[in-house]
Formats: structure tokens, C-alpha cells, sequence
């Protein structure tokens, strides 16, 4: 205790005396907005950050858990701005290039209008535009960082003199959320304040009408027309905390790389065949629920957003397992809706019985294509094959595909206190 005291006796006391309110004055004061043009704000995106990893091909297909764009650069752009521009996103994500200028530097990329942005302001995200980063990220949108003017990398926020002028160019975008915004949603995703559960726990429980049988009213969830199932003493589940999930995908690519799901590029994701075993859906929250979307982005300028991972639920009666002709999805003992690769015949009815739709069919040979050497690289390569997982199988062309709810680390945990124990009897 002594030597302790000692030594804080003798350590120099340090003191911050440089002049805050000077440097913060000196800052505000080389940022003057006016009235002229856009207030544009750089931002580096979820997935590439400040581009040094954009030749990741599971950060290129990651979705932005706001527009959920893969692939692509774009500059987003209030909807009153947009329709003051004659910019229009379609359903299919089809949309316009715009010229973006900033500090005498102009920039050529597609404009996407964003539901809640502020009006007047535009954002740009950094890292796309590299020439010289590898095979998947090459020439993938543009570099904003000419941009910004020595005052103002500080803040990556230019606040005046922006310009956006809209060209004939047209531009397809690639989303994996481009249906409509679901306003009205009480079937989809739920929400409540805590104070209003307190005051009426059963305000949001679901309740159905008792139906007739032949021998009077009964409760609709005490019939059924499934014999059930009997577990081995337990019963496999996962629980997400969706007060917790921001949308940021970390598990989707965590997914992908446990489970060697394939990377399908630009194209098939415009295509509508993106691999992802777990997608977040996001929504928007607003008081209003108009029936055209645009106008429910217009009556709440400020929604919230919300986000619900999805994957398969391995229901206990699952509706795909009652339509597959050669039972190659099957349920186990211990509740988990299984894939039997080597005996799917690809019918893909499990996919049209499945309401949450979170079924992947393989359209092509993903890890021995060419076509898909730009954007698979991990699997179309010898050295690039040597990162995948080897206690999962690699699915091929004409294979329905999903969430095993990692079945080989379950198996692994049940392996490993059996290895222990045979080890500490053969040691004994």
C-alpha cells in the first residue's frame, strides 16, 4: 500500500490547456451554410466502411440496412427534392443518373429517394470508385473523396454549393427489399411501448373466434390436422432480440461464411435470386397508413425504421415438408427442419408453402462457374475454395437451400463431451 502511495506521489500531474472554445470557434467559422444549392453529407457505409475492403465480395451483396442496395453506388435524396427533379425510383428499382458537383468536382452516380431525409440535403457514401483494388471491387461507382475541400474533411460535410442535375441515363439499381413500403403492418411486425404492455399485456396477443366442431364451440388452436411431434427432451429454437437489432448484417455475413452460402453478383440479385439464409427486412413506422407508399413517405417526413431479421423458423408443422415429393426436407427429432441435398429434385414447392419465402434455390453451379468468377472468387478459385468451410456441404445447381440453424456446430457441441469423456476413460 505504501509503495503504491509512493509512486502516485511521484508521477507528474498533466494539465490540458489549450483553448477549446478557440478551436471549436475556428472550426464553426469555415463552415457557413447558405442559401444556395444542397447541403451534402459523405458517409462511409455499413458494409465498405472507408473502401478498404471493397473488393469483399460479402460486403459488395451486403444490403445497406436502410435502402438495402447491393452492389452499387448512389446518392440519396429526399422524395419533395426528387420529385422537384422529375426523379423517380420504380418498383423494380429502376431509377436515374444524376451529376453531382461539389467544390468544382463532379461525380456521375444513381440518385435514390430516401423516405425520412431531410429536404435540401443529399448523401453520398465514401470507399466506392477504386481502380485499383482487385478483380470485385474495380470501378464500382465513383470516388467521392475529391469532393470534399481541404476545411472540410474534418466532417466529410460539404454545406453549400452543392449542385444535382439530372441526366436521360437510366440506371438499375439492385435491392433485395424492393416491394412495396407496408404501411399498416399489424401482421407483419409488431410494436408496443412498454408502458402500454404494463397497462394491457393482452392488447397485442392475437385471439381467434372459437369455430363449431361436431360437439359444440372449441378453441381453433386445440385442432389440428398433424399427428405431431415427439422430441428427444429438448427442442432446438433461436431467440433475436428485435429491441437490440440495428440492421447492421454482421450475422448475414457471419451466415454466409459458416455456411458457404455462394455470392451471386450484381445481376442475380436484380434477379431476384440472392443466396442469403438470413435477410433483415426493414420497415418504416408512421402514423399514417395511406395505401400508395409515396404518399405515406410524404405524410411522415420523419419515419422510423424497423428492423426484423428473417430466416427459417422450423416450424413444428411446417407447411414445405407436406408438398416435397421425394421428403427432402424433413423434420427432426430434436425440431429442426432439415434439407436432404443429395435427394432435392429442385420442384421448389417447399419455396411457393413457405410463407416467411427465406428458401434459396441454387439456378446455377455457383462454385465451378465462370460466370461468377468476379463475384464468388472464394469458390471459383483453388486458393479461394481453400476458405470454405469444410463441415458443410457445398450445394449444387438445381438444390433448394436454407437455414440449418448451423446444425454442424450442434452436432460438434454434442461431440465434444463424448470426446472428453472417452479421453478421461482411456486415460484412467
Amino acid at each position: 500500500m505504501m509503495a503504491f502511495t509512493n509512486c502516485l506521489e511521484k508521477r507528474k500531474r498533466i494539465l490540458f490547456s489549450a483553448n477549446v472554445d478557440g478551436a471549436l470557434s475556428a472550426i464553426s467559422s469555415s463552415y457557413k451554410a447558405t442559401n444556395t444549392g444542397f447541403e451534402l453529407v459523405l458517409y462511409e457505409s455499413c458494409g465498405l466502411g472507408n473502401g478498404s475492403q471493397a473488393n469483399n465480395p460479402l460486403l459488395q451483396e451486403l444490403p445497406d440496412p436502410i435502402t438495402k442496395a447491393t452492389w452499387d453506388h448512389y446518392v440519396t435524396i429526399a422524395l419533395k427534392d426528387a420529385t422537384e427533379l422529375g426523379i423517380e425510383n420504380d418498383a423494380e428499382g429502376r431509377t436515374q443518373l444524376v451529376n453531382l458537383t461539389a467544390n468544382g468536382k463532379t461525380i456521375s452516380v444513381a440518385a435514390l429517394v430516401q423516405p425520412g431525409q431531410a429536404p435540401g440535403t443529399l448523401g453520398v457514401a465514401l470507399g466506392y470508385g477504386r481502380t485499383k483494388v482487385g478483380k470485385v471491387g474495380e470501378n464500382i461507382g465513383a470516388n467521392a473523396y475529391p469532393l470534399v475541400s481541404a476545411t472540410e474533411t474534418m466532417s466529410y460535410r460539404i454545406f453549400s454549393g452543392v449542385t444535382l442535375e439530372k441526366t436521360d441515363a437510366a440506371f438499375q439499381l439492385a435491392q433485395t427489399q424492393i416491394h412495396q413500403t407496408y404501411m399498416g403492418r399489424e401482421n407483419v411486425i409488431q410494436e408496443s411501448l412498454l408502458a402500454d404492455y404494463n397497462k394491457n399485456p393482452e392488447y397485442w396477443k392475437e385471439s381467434a373466434a372459437k369455430v363449431s366442431s361436431w360437439d359444440g364451440k372449441v378453441d381453433p388452436s386445440s385442432l389440428s390436422m398433424w399427428k405431431g411431434h415427439e422430441y428427444n427432451n429438448h427442442h432446438w429454437g433461436m431467440a433475436i432480440d428485435l429491441n437490440t437489432c440495428t440492421g447492421c448484417g454482421s450475422c448475414v455475413v457471419a451466415c454466409n461464411v459458416e455456411n458457404n452460402v455462394a455470392i451471386v453478383g450484381k445481376q442475380e440479385v436484380i434477379n431476384r435470386r440472392e443466396m442469403h439464409w438470413l435477410r433483415i427486412d426493414r420497415y418504416y413506422t408512421s402514423d399514417a397508413a395511406p395505401e400508395n407508399y409515396k404518399e405515406a413517405e410524404i405524410a411522415s417526413e420523419n419515419p422510423e425504421v424497423v428492423f426484423q431479421p428473417m430466416l427459417c423458423q422450423h416450424c413444428n408443422n411446417a407447411p414445405c415438408e407436406t408438398v416435397c415429393p421425394v421428403a427432402a426436407t424433413t423434420h427432426s427429432t430434436e425440431g429442426l427442419n432439415q434439407m436432404v441435398y443429395n435427394r432435392c429434385i429442385g420442384t421448389r414447392y417447399c419455396a411457393n408453402n413457405c410463407p416467411y419465402k427465406v428458401r434459396r434455390f441454387n439456378w446455377f453451379k455457383y462454385h465451378d462457374n465462370q460466370q461468377f468468377t468476379q463475384s464468388n472468387p472464394s469458390m471459383n478459385t483453388d486458393l479461394g475454395r481453400m476458405v470454405l468451410n469444410p463441415d458443410v456441404t457445398v450445394r449444387s445447381r438445381g438444390v433448394m437451400e436454407k437455414c440449418s440453424f448451423c446444425v454442424q456446430r450442434i452436432q460438434s457441441g454434442k461431440l465434444t463431451p463424448r470426446r472428453t469423456a472417452d479421453h478421461y476413460k482411456m486415460a484412467k
